[in-house]
């Protein structure tokens, strides 16, 4: 037995060495990092840029919908600018069409049917004409009036009977419950809206209100009429943070880079300066936006 032990635990000098180098390299390897400082570069953060990413990575998923459809978004932006009024599409001409915001080639097929001796009879038969969006027909219907032979009206009621109108920018909360299918809520709400706004500029944006269903406000359009009015402006150079984005169309991101911005570069000199300083600022975004802010005192 001792003679089998001896044979499998007796080394040779050599083999006696190798271990010892082999301890020696791993005894090393085990306590030469406690005695070494490893030096670690810090990081500097750039604290205004980041908040900048994080606010572009919020109204990337916030704008999902409107990255992922332009074209949707171009047709906001024409039926906001768009002017309402009453018209006879029999008679009108192509710069009432642009008034009201439909595109060219649509204009032209109205035109090209009513040269050719096509006539609409009624405000529905204008939901014919090729390329013409529901969007748009629901829009203007509401203010067709069609001259029939005795001079008489038609409209989307096929009534001649004259509705009183309420202005959307001066209209009190009073006037707006006498139109029929208002309710007694939505007209606080118009009000409120219109207050936080500063103003409408179109008659399209009462359909921004809380509550207001396509159903009901193609129902109560007939009853609704739009004056240029003054609105009510936020200055770009004094207002806070907290101001801007009281407003509807100003959430807190833009507020805050805004603000950021002006701290940084000084003064606005004009408002189309925050489609630059501003580098996650939508196109639809601004267009909403210009119309109530300013870079001068009131």
């Amino acid at each position: 037995m001792k003679k089998l032990l001896k044979e499998y635990f007796t080394f040779s000098k050599k083999e006696r060495a190798a271990v010892f180098i082999l301890l020696l390299i791993i005894i090393t390897a085990v306590i030469l990092p406690y005695f070494l400082k490893i030096k670690t570069n810090k990081v500097v953060v750039d604290k205004a840029l980041a908040d900048t990413i994080a606010a572009l990575q919020s109204r990337k998923e916030k704008d999902k919908t409107f990255v992922s459809n332009n074209k949707k978004d171009s047709t906001n932006v024409t039926m906001l600018t768009a002017t309402l009024f009453y018209f006879d599409p029999n008679t009108l001409d192509a710069e009432g069409w642009r008034k009201l915001g439909l595109r060219e080639r649509t204009i032209q097929t109205i035109l090209n049917y009513t040269s050719k001796g096509g006539r609409f009879r009624n405000p529905e038969d204008i939901r014919k004409i090729w390329g013409l969006s529901k969007d748009e027909a629901d829009r203007i219907i509401p203010y067709i009036r069609i001259e029939q032979k005795n001079n008489t009206y038609t409209n989307n009621k096929n009534s001649s009977n004259k509705e009183t109108l309420f202005d959307v920018n001066t209209a009190t909360v009073w006037q707006l419950k006498q139109i029929p299918t208002m309710g007694t809520s939505l007209p606080y709400r118009i009000v409120k809206y219109r207050e936080r706004l500063g103003g409408f500029i179109a008659i399209h944006q009462v359909k921004e209100v809380y509550g207001m269903k396509d159903s009901l406000y193609n129902s109560i359009l007939p009853y609704l009429t739009f004056k240029h009015t003054k609105i009510k402006q936020i200055n770009l150079n004094t207002a806070s943070e907290s101001e801007l984005s009281a407003h509807p169309y100003i959430d807190k991101s833009i507020a805050k880079a805004i603000v950021e911005q002006r701290s940084k570069n000084g003064a606005y000199k004009k408002v189309d300066e925050l489609k630059t300083k501003i580098f996650f600022l939508t196109d639809f975004d601004f267009n909403r936006i210009a119309p109530y802010v300013t870079v001068s005192e009131n």
